[in-house]
């Protein structure tokens, strides 16, 4: 399947990957070692609002509206 260039990632996930390194970064100093960073990570996974989760969701239909009204460029998104 061809996969035009400038087609924006839909997929809400990664705008919780984002959340999820901007908490962990927060974090000062930085984790001590691998075991420490996959703490933080589950900490602050389950730490991210509902609220957040909710809104990535119901965010799906205007980004799709927005993808197909920039023939599949670039959005706000």
């Amino acid at each position: 399947m061809l996969w035009p260039a400038n087609s924006p990632d839909l997929n809400p996930i990664e705008h919780m990957w984002d959340e999820l390194c901007r908490r962990v970064q927060q974090h000062h100093p930085p984790p001590a070692n691998l075991g420490q960073l996959l703490q933080w990570l589950q900490q602050e996974w389950n730490g991210v609002p509902r609220a957040f989760i909710c809104n990535l969701i119901r965010s799906m239909r205007q980004r799709c509206v927005e993808c197909l009204a920039h023939n599949g460029g670039h959005t706000g998104y």
